[in-house]
């Protein structure tokens, strides 16, 4: 966790709807340089894999303990263990339908104990930091609502990241930051904040399929991008604009972080170029295994041609976000990718802040954010070679940016 530190330049003093003052950091306009050579600590996976352990299928997530030891999920169906040199520690999990057994797991997260949920087929599935299946976690989800559904499965994809032990946020696939409990039997999803919706994207999705397949699809949408912070709290942002907010452990917003970085008008390379990944995200929603059921692959059908239509059709906003991705780091800092020029617009600059509001400075070489921060300045990168095979690349931070 990161030290207590001043902020450089403080702004005014606002008052939130409870009544208690809400600071504003202006940051610096200018980039300020950073050096960060990445040293690589190991490699998984390629067509050059020795042992058959090392051989991937698809890796979607992954997650460090405070050990630095690495669990990454290789469906279809289990999780590999690593110390911090890349040797092999063991694997979790194996396909079936009993406790610690999975289906189609989607995600995994490491809880700051060392516990590891696999999020598979709407339950959470927790394991002891020894890798024996604990319990799991269910949740309920009513089939014909399409906003239960959407929950859960954009909870799947952003991976309910532990905001503490215990607890886990993800987003709501609309404009909300939700809240899960993980101690029960039962997960209780709660609102834990309520992000900025943009004018005329109000309630466009409001719960049934009729609503979601007649809604309009906008375009260039001011993302709600998010991580958790140490203590409970997240650092979020909801606007096309450079403001990172941050939260206190019980969703209030404490502070706001903003640079004098300008959106860019939208060109017309812009939109069809939103248009082409939003296209192939639908490619990448199909289901090659054959494990959905018959049932969920006929509404995914019918959604994923509603959803083709209303990607022709789209609407845009007038301007580009500036930013792209948040990420927290293990010690607490704040990573903020800004828009790269299409078509990479994952590979633009990333400026490192501390959450009370110092900018250390930009790292500006056309870097991807990692995939997760680990104790001791490791980081994860889930890649593809030259031969579409996975790779798990680990590298090591140089201080002063973890």
């Amino acid at each position: 966790m990161t030290r207590t530190l001043l902020p450089a330049c403080l702004g005014a003093l606002l008052i939130a709807p409870d009544g208690r003052a809400q600071e504003t950091v202006e940051l610096p306009r200018e980039d300020r340089p950073l050096a960060a050579q990445l040293v690589e600590v190991y490699r998984i996976g390629s067509v050059d894999a020795v042992a058959e352990w090392q051989v991937l299928g698809t890796v979607p997530a992954a997650g460090f303990d405070e050990a630095g030891n690495l669990y990454f999920l290789d469906a279809p169906a289990r999780v590999v263990v690593v110390d911090p040199g890349g040797s092999f520690l063991g694997q979790i999990g194996r396909p079936g339908e009993g406790p610690g057994e999975f289906r189609r797991p989607e995600q995994l997260d490491v809880l700051p104990s060392g516990r590891i949920v696999v999020t598979d087929s709407f339950v959470f599935q927790i394991f002891g930091a020894d890798g024996v299946f604990e319990r799991t976690v269910s949740v309920r989800v009513d089939g014909s609502d399409i906003s239960d559904v959407g929950a859960f499965v954009r909870a799947a994809s952003f991976g309910a990241r532990p905001a503490r032990d215990g607890a886990a946020i993800f987003s709501d696939g609309i404009r909300k930051i939700m809240r899960t409990d993980l101690s029960s039997e039962e997960a209780r999803i709660d609102t834990f904040v309520e992000a900025w919706a943009p004018p005329g994207t109000e309630g466009v999705v409001s719960g049934s399929v009729a609503d979601v397949m007649s809604g309009a699809l906008w375009g260039l949408e001011p993302p709600l991008v998010f991580d958790a912070l140490p203590g409970g709290r997240v650092a979020f942002s909801d606007s096309s604009a450079y403001a990172i907010k941050v939260t206190g452990p019980s969703g209030e917003l404490l502070r706001v972080l903003r640079r004098p970085i300008d959106p860019e008008p939208a060109t017309d390379r812009a939109r069809q170029a939103e248009k082409d990944r939003e296209l192939a995200k639908l490619g990448l929603a199909r289901d090659p295994s054959g494990r959905v059921p018959p049932n969920i692959q006929a509404l995914a059908g019918v959604f994923r041609a509603a959803h083709t239509r209303a990607i022709e059709n789209m609407q845009f906003f007038p301007e580009v976000p500036v930013l792209h991705a948040l990420r927290t780091t293990w010690e607490g800092n704040l990573w903020v990718q800004r828009r790269g020029e299409e078509p990479d617009v994952d590979r633009g600059p990333i400026d490192v802040l501390t959450p009370d509001g110092r900018y250390l400075g930009t790292l500006d070489q056309g870097m991807r954010m990692p995939d997760e921060f680990g104790p001791d300045g490791l980081v994860v990168f889930l890649e593809r070679d030259e031969f579409d095979v996975p790779v798990v690349v680990v590298k090591r931070l140089p201080p002063g940016i973890r």
